[in-house]
């Protein structure tokens, strides 16, 4: 391993974001081999980094950033004793972890990554990023629905908002595209109508869509994919529809390893029977060599679980994303 920045070291070990790395850095919390570090010290994997005496270990993997296109009955959590959870479905090589939020039983695209730092600040300006929804509801849809629905919901006196595209796809059924800045809690805007949501789809997200990848596959993103992702959140992209929005700042490191003029790989034709959620999600990852960016396969599936009376299991992380 090269030698890092100390605050993306202690990001690349799970424990926190660079910003609060930095934070435990002026308390003075940290040590390198025993003493204090100097402002701008950097570290490679033969040191030893403490945080209150607790040693931290960076995990030996190859950054990966995958698309998947979520079966309903997947919870998005990290969480291995949660029945149905999505690292388990998926059962990837790497220290996943969901982007965003979809919840357990909607359907639809999500990214996932094992860069830490990046899944938090993209799931923190997750509203930045433009994404289409079909929505089916219990009852017949009204006009007066479909407007409140297109402006987030029931709005308060004298207060104005952006209004989103809405279209009625059938009696129950509507599309909407959630601009960046807007409310993009769709499940709850509906709720707050007075209706209930029977199905979710997410169909988009910015530039990105299923195209061939079916309902319980996945597929690695390039690099220049994921150059777009960042440069959205760091407001040096934007949609074609894209509004206004405070921006997060991004480190130079975050695009030094992602070369933007090479080509996209197009991936091998590899697919299989979607997949639909199991009966439980106990169970373990099986433990394989870390995949390289750019190299095995580019498109999967996720797989099927045990019994759904099984026991759960624990993993033993601390925190990880909350039960949806």
């Amino acid at each position: 391993m090269e030698a890092k920045r100390l605050n993306k070291f202690i990001s690349d070990t799970g424990f926190c974001s660079r910003r609060e790395a930095d934070k435990l850095l002026e308390q003075g919390r940290v040590t390198v081999n025993g003493k204090i570090p100097e402002p701008g010290t950097k570290v490679t994997a033969n040191d030893k980094v403490r945080i209150d005496d607790e040693i931290l270990h960076v995990r030996e993997e190859e950054i990966v950033f995958l698309l998947f296109n979520k079966p309903a009955g997947i919870a998005t959590t990290t969480d291995l004793s949660v029945r149905n959870n999505i690292i388990s479905a998926l059962n990837y090589p790497a220290s996943l972890q969901p982007i965003g939020f979809l919840d357990r039983e909607a359907e639809g695209l999500l990214f996932l990554s094992n860069d830490t730092e990046l899944v938090r600040k993209i799931t923190k300006n997750d509203s930045k990023y433009e994404k289409e929804y079909l929505v089916t509801v219990d009852r017949l849809i009204t006009g007066d629905f479909l407007t409140k629905v297109s402006e987030g919901g029931i709005p308060e006196p004298g207060a104005t908002r952006k209004k989103n595209f809405v279209a009625k796809m059938g009696t129950n059924r509507f599309r909407i595209v959630l601009e960046p800045g807007t409310n993009h809690h769709v499940k709850r805007i509906v709720e707050a109508l007075g209706y209930k949501v029977v199905h979710l789809q997410r169909n988009r997200i910015n530039n990105f869509t299923a195209g061939k990848l079916q309902v319980g596959m996945w597929r690695a993103l390039t690099e220049i994919e994921i150059t777009e992702i960042k440069s959205v959140v760091a407001g040096k992209a934007r949609s074609k529809n894209y509004g206004a929005g405070k921006e997060d700042n991004f480190y130079e490191e975050d695009f030094s390893s992602v070369r933007p003029k090479s080509k996209p790989e197009t991936g091998n034709k590899e697919s299989g029977k979607p997949i639909t959620a199991a009966k439980n999600a106990g169970s373990k990852p099986r433990s394989k060599s870390p995949a390289k960016t750019g190299s095995g396969p580019r498109v999967g599936k996720s797989k099927p679980t045990a019994n759904r009376n099984a026991a759960p299991r624990s993993n033993g992380r601390r925190g990880g994303s909350p039960k949806r």
